[in-house]
């Protein structure tokens, strides 16, 4: 009479709890990735310069309290986009530069992502914070038409002084 557990169970038991344990710590770095210190620190006003140090163009980032963000860019001509919306993913439609477009918006763990689709042309944008905190990479792929991918820098514009 044999006592104690077949192998044949034993290593399916093994393999139950290694897929849990595999399961529990992707859950868990994605649970870190969606550190919301890390969203704040991509908001603000972010702008990139030329070798003069002139603004070529300016990207504001703003959270709004129910899930959503307040989007502008603009450049030395004027504000090129204004909008509201949600970071679930939902669609927004808006307007750039003054022509229909929808925009999708959402984090991808410390990565704010926005397609925006007008008429045939569909654009990613991807908005990082360097780990300085001071410099904004905004990687812009364009995906339909297909076409390579341009990275650009911004820097952290200084705080607005308040005028009393």
């Amino acid at each position: 009479m044999r006592f104690g557990t077949p192998p044949t169970l034993r290593r399916s038991r093994l393999f139950r709890v290694s897929i849990v344990t595999l399961n529990t710590l992707l859950l868990a770095g994605f649970a870190f990735a969606e550190d919301p210190s890390i969203r704040v620190k991509l908001m603000g006003k972010w702008q990139q310069s030329d070798p003069d140090g002139q603004t070529k163009s300016t990207w504001t980032l703003k959270e709004l309290g129910d899930s959503s963000i307040h989007v502008t860019n603009s450049n030395p001509s004027g504000t090129v986009v204004d909008f509201d919306c949600n970071t679930g993913g939902r669609e927004c439609e808006i307007k750039h530069a003054g022509r229909k477009s929808k925009v999708a918006v959402y984090f991808n763990g410390a990565k704010l992502v926005e397609l925006e689709t007008m008429k045939n042309e569909v654009v990613k944008r991807r908005f990082t914070v360097t780990p300085d905190g001071d410099t904004m990479e905004l990687e812009t792929i364009p995906l339909v038409p297909s076409g390579s991918s341009e990275t650009t820098h911004f820097k952290r514009a200084p705080a607005e002084v308040s005028k009393q």
